[in-house]
């Protein structure tokens, strides 16, 4: 099961709310102390691989609340529960465009209904790669142990740092946070998936400005890296939805080590590589 927050933005707003990718709310807020006193609920799909998946992210890295796995069913009836929060996929609506941003999502309990929250009741989320290699929500699922930790560190890193702001403010500080990170990108091979990344940017092209180590691979060895844990690589991963974004996720621990995003752009552009050899540089 999926969900869809239908909220009616003007295009103007949501493209200002957008760029707040595995962001979290201010922690002195009213909707992160809700959140910390409550109990998780994670909604399963009946997508077998998916569910598996989570479940076994959940087992290993969730420690901040108790949690419990649902059905829909009893989504439904826990949904107005302000002791619960939950763990979801969302779809987003955009206005009347019939355009959606494509989430997983942390949000609290305390509505009649899902479609009654808006944008900025997400307390963490990350962007599924919905126009490329995912895009049926649960497509995520090989990645989601990741998906889970990236957005635990987020919350993380917006209370050690004590960040303030909008949701636009947050995430241009996280993403200052994780880019002072991105040297440490040289260090290991970057794996680069073609399905994820679209078919415009070439192993060619790639080496034609990336001067590091990389590997154009399948999303199984991408996979793989992350059920190892491995610390030999770290990978490129896109969450293209409305908007594009662009990490560098560390698979042994789910560690961002670069961040941007582009309002718009269904495929990884040459000047976007330019911008991470930058950020790894230093510059």
């Amino acid at each position: 099961m999926k969900t869809k927050i239908a909220s009616i933005f003007s295009l103007l707003l949501v493209s200002f709310l957008s760029h707040a990718q595995l962001s979290a709310v201010a922690y002195k807020s009213e909707l992160f102390d809700q959140f910390k006193a409550s109990k998780t609920y994670v909604l399963m799909t009946g997508d077998a691989k998916y569910d598996a998946e989570m479940q076994a992210a959940i087992a290993d890295s969730w420690k901040i609340t108790p949690y419990e796995f649902i059905g829909g069913k009893e989504f439904d009836t826990k949904i107005s529960d302000k002791s619960a929060s939950f763990l979801i996929l969302v779809d987003i609506g955009v206005g009347s465009y019939g355009n959606e941003y494509n989430y997983l999502a942390l949000v609290n309990g305390g509505k009649k209904k899902i479609n009654n929250y808006k944008y900025s009741d997400l307390i963490a989320y990350c962007p599924i790669n919905h126009f490329k290699n995912e895009q049926k929500d649960v497509d995520c699922g090989y990645r989601v142990r990741n998906m889970i930790e990236s957005m635990l560190q987020s919350m993380d890193l917006v209370q050690k740092n004590d960040l303030k702001g909008n949701s636009k403010k947050i995430a241009d500080q996280l993403q200052e946070i994780y880019n002072k990170k991105a040297p440490a990108i040289a260090k290991r091979t970057l794996l680069f998936c073609q399905e994820t990344i679209g078919s415009k940017l070439t192993k060619a092209d790639i080496a034609g400005v990336y001067p590091y180590k990389f590997e154009m691979c399948s999303k199984e060895k991408i996979e793989q890296a992350i059920k190892d844990k491995s610390k030999d690589y770290y990978y490129f991963q896109a969450g293209i939805t409305v908007n594009k974004s662009m990490f560098v996720f560390d698979p042994s621990n789910g560690e961002v080590l670069y961040f941007d995003y582009a309002i718009m752009g269904l495929d990884i552009k040459k000047s976007e590589l330019e911008d991470l050899v930058k950020a790894i540089k230093g510059k």
